[in-house]
């Protein structure tokens, strides 16, 4: 697979999110909240919603930039045809500023195991 993360693979519209909230399964652990739908496309496509109640925006940005990079080079290891949509919880914003890439990678990869 290719290590790409292109445009068409990310949720961008309200209507979007709004249909995997509606009718989305949820799976939950102590860092993240994941809600994942199928969807009608031929790929997967992530979203990403972070509150700004877990930090200031370089640490909002840097999460997001994280998830979108675990992702990018793991396709293989998420369900296909899904709509995956990732929202941190209040213990991931107070461990972030000592977790690693790894960690929080780790996180990610055992959430997307549980989905398939």
């Amino acid at each position: 697979m290719k290590e790409t993360f292109k445009k068409r693979e990310r949720i961008h519209f309200k209507n979007d999110f709004d249909k995997v909230f509606s009718c989305g399964k949820r799976h939950i652990n102590e860092y993240f909240v994941v809600v994942y739908t199928k969807n009608n496309l031929t790929y997967t496509r992530i979203g990403i919603t972070i509150k700004r109640k877990f930090g200031k925006a370089y640490k909002r940005n840097k999460l997001k930039r994280y998830i979108r990079e675990i992702y990018r080079r793991n396709k293989g290891l998420f369900p296909q045809d899904y709509d995956i949509v990732f929202l941190p919880r209040k213990k991931l914003s107070k461990d972030f500023d000592n977790m690693s890439f790894d960690d929080i990678k780790n996180i990610i990869l055992n959430i997307s195991e549980r989905l398939k």
